[in-house]
């Protein structure tokens, strides 16, 4: 039930954030595809940030905290789904015990992932962005531990975790942009 809690909580904090006046003033004359791309200019990947906050329609009127808020909203979510996908694999009795038990350290990790997350908002919304950057490389760590626990014997979770990455890497390319300003 947590996980749905935290979505609404962050899909709300979006929302609110989106429709709000921009926080920065020179963020006026930038806006849509122009602050994303701005946004993205740190990311490892490039392209992918940008398509992946293009994607989101609560990005075309987000100033840089509204789209540092989506950021934090996409990678929390798919934590969420990561860890709901992880729970009903530990679950699954035809899994060889050691996988299966991977899949319970993953449930775990995801947990502490959301939960990272979480603690992120609060201190995006009160510019403390070493905090975030913390958390969220913890939140990073959390993936690759959950890789660890599976040995890389599972290509899905391996896969879900490159993306829960790139999310997290999306977060923290834009927290550096608003670090600068």
């Amino acid at each position: 039930m947590k996980p749905v809690i935290i979505s609404l909580f962050l899909s709300s904090l979006c929302f609110l954030s989106c429709s709000s006046q921009s926080v920065f003033a020179n963020e006026s004359n930038a806006t849509g595809t122009n602050l994303i791309e701005t946004a993205c200019q740190h990311a490892g990947q490039r392209d992918l940030c940008v398509t992946t906050l293009e994607a989101d329609p609560n990005t075309h009127d987000a100033d840089m905290l509204g789209l540092a808020l989506i950021a934090l909203r996409l990678a929390s979510s798919n934590a969420s789904d990561i860890s709901e996908h992880a729970k009903l694999l530990f679950k699954d009795t035809t899994l060889e015990p050691t996988i299966q038990d991977g899949y319970g350290e993953c449930l775990d990790h995801y947990l502490d992932a959301a939960e990272q997350l979480d603690d992120s908002i609060a201190a995006l919304l009160t510019k403390a962005y070493k905090d975030v950057e913390v958390w969220v490389k913890v939140a990073i760590s959390d993936a690759d531990q959950c890789e660890s626990a599976l040995k890389g014997k599972e290509p899905a979770m391996v896969e879900k975790n490159q993306i829960f990455r790139q999310l997290c890497n999306n977060v923290l390319a834009i927290v550096k942009v608003l670090a600068e300003k």
